[in-house]
């Protein structure tokens, strides 16, 4: 891809705000995929990575031009990032790239170097009624916060890539830049996910919460939705499965709900999953149910579409916009519309087979991994001067 006969483009990829959920998933695949096309790429690659994505990507071989640094801790953190910060502005200053790619920022290095930027905040690009429901006022006012602080500090970045129309149109807004300074790259299903395509258990019906916590992902819907479901379905024999690391409070706090509530019973988690878990967490489920209220592309839909598993989702327009006609969806602020929407998913077999056939449809309006990296290293490649591609 570069010329031969100048040196390598020293490029930056910047993983280091990738801390939990999605992005992390992103920058692994990403990281993977420059590593296994390292030669017919052409640059000289130096990735700073936070914990979660260097463990999953250490045992990658070492090559001349080629090197993974962990960095913690996340730069975002604004004392106790400095450190790294500071760390990743020397590495720039001593190794002199000609472009950043943060993964997802903002990265709040001010960088003097070109950056591009992935962005998937939707508190910043696309923010509903209901996104700050189950934020007591103190996270509503802290969330505000750092939302104005991220629009401050992703407007000096050169390029930016998103997952969706919907996230552009937003961002250009907020920004007030032009949209075609901002590039449209859909999720993909990982290359590490690989699905096991086996029928679900039998016995007690499973409905799989795969997310790591916040307040938008409504895990604390969770408990009204399990009474809602006891008492309209009596006899059904069911279990939510969560991915919330058991020593954490997070989950202390959702058994402590559903304990007062009588319904601890109903409550399992697999606590926190590498890509390679995912798929045996699907395979184990019934239902995928997905009660975000706030999202700009969760890579959830697609994993439960190439799983084979029905999907319940949020009657939301980021939810619309990726599902269409392969999720039952339901108001966010009906636990019964929610119940009524999972049994169905889980009982009505014709329902189900429907709902699947339509997720693999689905599937195929989407990138795969590999053809998303690629459209992404192309985003780098026209960011780099003209000698240098």
């Amino acid at each position: 891809m570069c010329k031969t006969n100048h040196p390598k483009p020293k490029i930056l990829v910047n993983a280091s705000t990738c801390v939990v959920g999605g992005g992390v998933q992103v920058a692994i695949g990403f990281i993977t995929y420059l590593h296994q096309h390292f030669d017919e790429i052409g640059w000289e690659v130096k990735v700073v990575a936070s914990p979660k994505v260097f463990t999953q990507c250490r045992e990658l071989a070492r090559k001349p031009g080629w090197d993974l640094q962990e960095i913690t801790p996340t730069p975002a953190a604004f004392f106790s990032g400095r450190k790294s910060r500071v760390a990743i502005h020397k590495i720039i200053k001593d190794w002199r790239p000609l472009l950043c790619f943060t993964v997802f920022g903002p990265s709040y290095l001010w960088l003097n170097i070109p950056e591009i930027c992935g962005f998937a905040d939707p508190m910043v690009t696309n923010p509903n009624p209901y996104a700050l429901r189950n934020h007591p006022l103190a996270k509503k006012l802290a969330t505000h916060f750092r939302t104005w602080v991220k629009i401050i500090a992703v407007r000096r970045v050169s390029r930016f890539w998103v997952e969706t129309k919907a996230a552009r149109l937003g961002l250009a807004r907020r920004l007030d830049v032009d949209s075609r300074r901002i590039e449209v790259v859909p999720n993909a299903v990982n290359t590490q996910f690989a699905p096991l395509n086996s029928t679900p258990p039998a016995g007690r019906i499973r409905f799989l919460h795969l997310s790591a916590f916040y307040y938008h992902k409504n895990h604390a819907f969770l408990i009204p939705v399990a009474q809602a479901l006891q008492r309209l379905y009596p006899d059904l024999d069911f279990e939510f499965i969560v991915t919330l690391p058991s020593a954490e409070s997070p989950w202390k706090e959702l058994m402590q709900l559903a304990k007062d509530a009588g319904i601890a019973d109903r409550f399992r988690t697999l606590g926190y999953l590498t890509v390679k878990d995912c798929p045996a967490a699907y395979a184990e489920a019934h239902v995928v149910f997905h009660p975000s209220l706030l999202e700009v592309f969760s890579a959830t839909y697609l994993e439960a579409f190439v799983s084979r598993r029905p999907v319940v989702a949020t009657d939301l327009d980021f939810a619309h916009e990726v599902c269409g006609d392969a999720a039952l969806y339901f108001n966010p602020s009906s636990p019964e519309g929610a119940a009524s929407a999972l049994f169905r998913a889980a009982m009505d077999q014709p329902l189900r087979n429907d709902l699947i056939n339509k997720g693999v449809i689905r599937l195929a309006a989407f990138p795969k991994a590999n053809d998303k990296n690629r459209l992404l290293v192309s985003i780098i490649m026209e960011g780099l001067p003209s000698d240098a591609r």
